[in-house]
């Protein structure tokens, strides 16, 4: 970790934390107010969408990136099965 730290500036490091500052109090003040507004028996149809929200959000943080792990495959199509046999010419 040191090594990160003596490879980048320090005003680069205060700019990225500040950053992540602004962007966790918008998300905070944002998240507030939609709660505070909503009825309370609408909390439970809010609260999902919300979450949404906040994870898309995450995305901007650097370790809120998932890692990029083996992908599946989407399964090939079964092919026909071939009428009369094999072929001879």
């Amino acid at each position: 970790m040191t090594e990160l730290a003596s490879a980048v500036p320090a005003y680069v490091l205060l700019a990225a934390l500040a950053v992540i500052v602004v962007l966790l109090t918008v998300v905070a003040i944002v998240a507030r107010a939609v709660v505070a507004k909503a009825r309370p028996e609408d909390l439970p149809h809010i609260l999902p969408g919300l979450g949404q929200v906040l994870a898309a959000l995450a995305l901007f943080l650097p370790w809120g990136r998932a890692t990029r792990g083996p992908t599946v495959a989407p399964p090939l199509p079964a092919r026909p099965a071939r009428r009369g046999g094999r072929r001879r010419g």
